[in-house]
């Protein structure tokens, strides 16, 4: 069973788009919509990491400028499995040092791949919470590459995850991430382009509210669905157990 070696990943460009951030006033590095925000963290983002992950970015000794410890999060699952993910967060504004150090979500920013579970690259969807409310991206989004680059830094990612894919936790983590965002965009149920400022604290409150309760994702059946994709990626990778 391939597992990832991280001291690879993170010497790997993802997406090649050197400064992009000159061209957007470093929208992913910044929380542009914090001014609503009543109780999440007004100015930085929350960077999620593998626990594998994790454990080679505190070896490298991490982001200097990152100074709050990371928060776990364990998750347990009805047919005995458990997984973590460590919750970083960051106020550094893209200014990170050194930048070579960033997490894997950092690297492949603006997108996450949709995978089945083989890894095959199916689609793509926004890897951050708050740009999955953008009714049309190639318009109003804030990300340059969004808007003018979508097909090539798609493209790139389809080559540079290809390692990464073999993987079947990494497989495993991106179903998962896709049924939670499927969950959070059901019950949003909306989008926030062209809204008045107004409508858009409003729908930012809920979101807030949606985030922090958690309530898109504390029933039995999304536990069911998790195990359904554990199970499903645990035949392709030979029935071995990988959490």
């Amino acid at each position: 069973m391939h597992k990832v070696d991280w001291s690879e990943i993170y010497n790997t460009e993802f997406v090649n788009a050197p400064e992009c951030w000159k061209t957007c006033g470093g929208y992913c590095c910044k929380n542009f919509y914090g001014e609503h925000f009543k109780i999440l963290d007004k100015s930085g983002v929350s960077l999620p990491l593998l626990e594998k992950e994790y454990l080679h970015y505190q070896s490298i000794g991490g982001i200097s400028n990152i100074t709050t410890p990371a928060k776990k999060r364990t998750f347990h699952l009805p047919n005995g499995k458990s997984f973590s993910i460590y919750l970083l967060s960051c106020n550094c504004g893209g200014l990170c040092n050194p930048h070579g150090h960033r997490p894997l979500i950092c690297r492949i920013y603006p997108y996450f791949p949709i995978v089945d579970q083989f890894g095959t690259i199916l689609g793509f969807e926004f890897s951050a919470l708050m740009d999955l409310f953008y009714r049309e991206p190639k318009t109003s989004h804030k990300c340059t590459l969004v808007r003018e680059e979508e097909t090539r830094i798609q493209n790139d990612l389809r080559s540079s995850l290809k390692a990464l894919l073999r993987d079947p936790e990494v497989v495993f983590i991106f179903r998962v991430l896709k049924l939670l965002v499927d969950r959070l965009k059901a019950k949003m149920g909306g989008y926030m382009d062209n809204l008045s400022e107004d409508e858009l604290k409003r729908f930012i409150s809920k979101y807030e509210w949606l985030v922090l309760s958690g309530k898109p994702w504390k029933d039995s059946a999304f536990s069911d669905e998790i195990v359904v994709i554990y199970d499903e990626v645990k035949a392709v990778f030979n029935n071995q157990d990988f959490l």
